[in-house]
């Protein structure tokens, strides 16, 4: 007898290209079979008129007491994700908003490397990067990333910390921008010529064509052009027209760059006075706390609560134009075959823009992407990116990941995490749930007494190893043979130090 059975949905599954009106059997949280007549199940459930997806992964979010909040698993789960990436940390809060605010889903952590945090300042010795990526990993985190874009360091530190995560086989992520070049495509060419042909995650690519040094066009050409010629890079892109960054400010000046790059994007001053401004104007969306999720508040309201906290607040800011956010999600490369970009993310969590199902299924209904592109790019390829080889798909013994959605209205109605139920009829009912990390972050897990869901980087690598070689095996790809080259050589000595 199964668990579960789904009865009469249009299940969409990519990797085993299944597109058809059929039940899905659950047994002790894994795919079990797919087709008509299974038979018994301790509890069966309806799906006519809906479709079945694997679980939406939302590869870069915020979950933490940094930028999220712990609303933010709540405001996952009610936007049918199963599966989500925190793209900043701390982890150790992370951890806690698992523990205590937890909705069932699986939740992974880049740990930030921050100057005046982890880090002693801009330009700190490989030693020092090293030290702060070992306690990282301890903690649980399953790698780093540089919020060069918010607190940057030196492009000479820059390019040592691309060394220490080689040299030690650790998953590095990066917001673009150093303390030479901005958040901006400046900072995307700047940190492509930094790595050298070493494989890494560059954060949401859209975030650098906001047309702050060419225009928009111009921008999106640019990325364009050198994600073609880079291959190697993991990277992703989002769908909503909100950007989220700190309103905290110090000695008169917002702490975060991207923030004062937001307040130039929109006319002001970067400063307090011009945060200010932007904020008792409505170009600065403060963040809100209300029924158990982050809102944008309104002029008035979002000044008291800025005051009321000296400033130490999350908001957003709409920058985001519509142009790049279209082309990044559904430019194929110049083989016809493989996207320019790997996956859908929000950079939401507990920002509200958490937008995958709601702009994505626009896209669908556009003629833009097919059902199919669109479970590859929001399930399968985001899973991929994060070497989680048994999710993201319906093969069987692959885990009970399920995202069920009113394709009419773009709404998530049920999902399960490994067979478990977390979203009910729209109604949040998961409790709990695992912290994807690796073997030096069990322990973490322990003390946290939380479960742990394990994960290989060599995973991560041999993955994008394959889809190097598969797009180099197209004739009509220029240029990147030398790349897959130098990506394989470094690939080995990757494995070397493992």
């Amino acid at each position: 007898m199964f668990d579960l059975i789904i009865h009469n949905g249009r299940v969409v599954d990519y990797k085993n290209h299944l597109d058809q009106v059929t039940d899905i059997a659950v047994k002790d949280g894994r795919i079990a079979s797919i087709g008509t007549a299974l038979g018994k199940a301790k509890s069966h459930l309806d799906a006519k008129n809906l479709l079945v997806i694997p679980g939406i992964v939302d590869s870069h979010m915020h979950a933490s007491s940094w930028l999220g909040g712990p609303d933010s698993l709540k405001m996952l789960a009610l936007a049918g994700v199963t599966t989500a990436i925190e793209m900043a940390g701390p982890v150790d809060s992370v951890k806690k908003f698992i523990k205590e605010n937890g909705t069932g889903l699986n939740i992974g952590c880049l740990e930030q490397l921050r100057p005046g945090v982890n880090l002693s300042s801009n330009h700190p010795s490989s030693q020092e990067i090293l030290r702060a990526v070992q306690i990282a990993l301890k903690k649980g985190a399953f790698g780093v990333k540089l919020l060069g874009g918010h607190y940057p360091l030196e492009p000479e530190s820059v390019d040592t910390l691309f060394s220490v995560c080689s040299e030690n086989g650790t998953f590095l992520a990066v917001h673009a921008g150093s303390t030479k070049q901005g958040s901006n495509i400046r900072g995307m060419e700047e940190i492509i010529k930094i790595a050298n042909g070493r494989s890494f995650h560059l954060a949401h690519i859209n975030a650098y064509c906001r047309g702050a040094v060419l225009s928009v066009e111009e921008e999106i050409r640019k990325a364009e052009q050198l994600l073609e010629e880079h291959p190697e890079i993991l990277c992703e892109s989002y769908l909503s027209p909100i950007n989220g960054c700190s309103g905290k400010c110090i000695d008169g000046v917002p702490e975060s760059g991207v923030t004062r790059n937001c307040l130039i994007a929109k006319g002001y001053a970067p400063t307090i006075d011009g945060l200010r401004a932007a904020i008792e104007e409505g170009a600065a969306h403060v963040h809100e706390r209300a029924d158990g999720v982050v809102v944008l508040t309104n002029k008035e309201k979002g000044l008291k609560i800025w005051s009321e906290t000296q400033t130490d607040v999350p908001m957003s800011f709409e920058v985001n134009p519509a142009l790049p956010r279209f082309f990044f999600a559904t430019q194929k490369r110049k083989d016809g075959k493989h996207f320019l970009v790997d996956a859908f993310c929000t950079d939401g969590g507990g920002i509200p823009r958490n937008v995958i199902i709601s702009s994505g299924f626009s896209l669908v209904k556009l003629g833009a992407l097919s059902l199919q592109e669109f479970v590859f790019k929001s399930s399968y390829s985001a899973t991929r990116l994060y070497g989680l080889k048994n999710k993201g798909h319906f093969s069987p013994g692959a885990d009970a990941d399920i995202t069920i959605i009113d394709f009419e209205r773009q709404k998530p109605i049920h999902s399960f995490v490994e067979g478990k139920e977390v979203l009910v009829d729209g109604c949040v009912k998961g409790q709990g749930g695992k912290f994807i990390t690796t073997q030096e972050g069990l322990s973490a897990c322990k003390e946290y007494e939380i479960e742990p869901y394990l994960i290989d980087i060599k995973d991560i690598f041999s993955y994008r190893t394959e889809d190097l070689q598969k797009i180099n095996k197209n004739p009509i790809t220029q240029g990147v043979n030398y790349v897959v080259d130098r990506h394989r050589y470094r690939y080995r000595n990757f494995l070397a130090h493992l």
